[in-house]
């Protein structure tokens, strides 16, 4: 074996351990559970009392053409490492976001989009049952 065909070898090696991270996501964000969320009543809660359970969220929007209205985001979300985390385009995503309408600083409306991870068989694995939850509707 010539020394180029060695530097490659070495270089491929490298490069490919690069890509397997062994370390577990890291999550990011701001976790809402079910049993959170049911603490939580359309039409009665407060954006104050909202913001005192769970924080100020990760973003917030005003509505332009409902007057006096906003939505809160709170994120969560999974970063991998690894350089085949950067080339498979898995580097970050969103698991979950939890949305709330609030108008006249009340909560309005509020629900949850969650991933759900399957196992080769389609079987949920480590979710939620369900893509949504929440109240009022």
């Amino acid at each position: 074996m010539n020394l180029w065909s060695l530097a490659f070898v070495v270089a491929a090696t490298l490069l490919l351990g690069g890509c397997y991270s062994s370390t577990p996501p890291e999550q990011t964000g701001i976790r809402i559970g079910d049993e959170t969320l049911k603490q939580f009543k359309a039409g009665v809660t407060t954006e104050d009392w909202l913001v005192a359970v769970i924080g100020p969220p990760t973003s917030e929007s005003v509505l332009k053409t409902i007057p006096n209205t906003k939505v809160f985001r709170y994120s969560m979300g999974e970063s991998a490492g690894g350089l085949g985390a950067i080339f498979s385009g898995e580097a970050s995503k969103n698991t979950a976001v939890v949305y709330f309408i609030i108008t006249d600083g009340i909560v309005t409306r509020y629900w949850a989009d969650r991933d759900v991870e399957t196992n080769l068989l389609g079987n949920e694995r480590g979710k939620t049952s369900g893509e949504k939850a929440g109240g009022g509707n």
